[in-house]
């Protein structure tokens, strides 16, 4: 696998620079002991949620981390154990479109939709392909 896994963003905690609902791509394959200040990583929080942060500290303990809509600087430090990657980009607002089908309402809809393109390319679509 490329190492290359999208999240979901479901706070506001990097607000501005990801808003909630964005899609980030995190690259796993991502060197703990390369990352620097201002690098936006994912690491697992002690209660197992994920959380994407900006690196505002690197010691020889690990990495102190801060949302950039945070007053406060993370109360965990990041170590190598927790460390998920490094964020390499991200796309606004197009984590909402994903959540939502990932419900069984999206889910239902989704095939629907799929049936829809395919009934409609049979009933309307040109009866033979012509070829010059």
């Amino acid at each position: 696998m490329c190492g290359i896994v999208p999240y979901v963003v479901l706070s506001g905690s990097m607000e501005p620079t990801i808003e909630t609902g964005s899609l980030c791509f995190i690259n796993k394959h991502a060197d703990f002991k390369n990352i620097k200040e201002k690098d936006i990583i994912a690491f697992k929080h002690n209660d197992g949620t994920l959380v994407t942060h900006r690196a505002v500290k690197v010691t020889k303990t690990g990495i102190k981390t801060k949302g950039d809509n945070n007053k406060d600087i993370d109360s965990n430090i990041v170590e190598k154990r927790n460390f998920v990657g490094k964020n390499i980009f991200w796309i606004p607002k197009i984590g909402y479109i994903i959540k939502k089908f990932q419900s069984t309402k999206g889910v239902i809809i989704l095939i629907t939709c799929v049936v829809l393109l395919f009934v409609s390319g049979l009933l309307f679509g040109e009866d033979d392909i012509k070829s010059k």
